[in-house]
């Protein structure tokens, strides 16, 4: 499961460059968009990582319909932002839902077949420091937009990429 893990990570690194830097206004990066937008509080056009954790916990628990303390691969699958429609609009079905089971396994740090709480938690606050290209504790749209390895997988999905 290791391997898995660190193949899908690399496989999602490849094509950010490309997301990076198109500034086009697609779908997915148009919704991506609006939920940086639902993220950051503040009205520098930055989110910290408090602000970013909290929403991500905010999604954890509306992903566990069960209230089970954690997520299964169909509770993972079936909660959605709207990048599911585009997908299907876009006749990428199949990409899509191949992104989400390269985030589920990266997500799911034990390879126990399920995303617990802790894991989430982790995984976000990775997450942020990573899109963080600048180190200064806050991220910007443009980092979330390029950095974010939802987005990434996502958008790359999405596009074709």
């Amino acid at each position: 499961m290791r391997i898995l893990t660190a193949t899908c990570a690399l496989l999602l690194a490849l094509p950010s460059a490309g997301l990076a830097q198109s500034d086009a206004p697609t779908p997915g990066r148009e919704l991506a968009e609006l939920i940086y937008g639902s993220i950051e509080d503040n009205p520098t056009g930055a989110a910290d990582m408090g602000e970013f954790v909290n929403f991500g916990q905010d999604i954890f628990v509306s992903m566990d319909s069960d209230e089970s303390g954690s997520v299964d691969p169909i509770e993972f699958t079936e909660w959605d932002f709207g990048f599911n429609f585009i997908a299907e609009d876009e006749g990428q079905e199949r990409a899509y839902q191949t992104a989400q089971k390269v985030l589920f396994a990266i997500w799911d740090h034990d390879g126990d077949g399920e995303i617990a709480r802790r894991e989430y938690h982790k995984s976000m606050v990775w997450d942020f420091r990573r899109a963080d290209t600048d180190d200064n504790a806050f991220l910007t749209r443009d980092e979330f937009l390029s950095g974010y390895v939802v987005n990434l997988a996502y958008r790359a999905a999405l596009t074709g990429l």
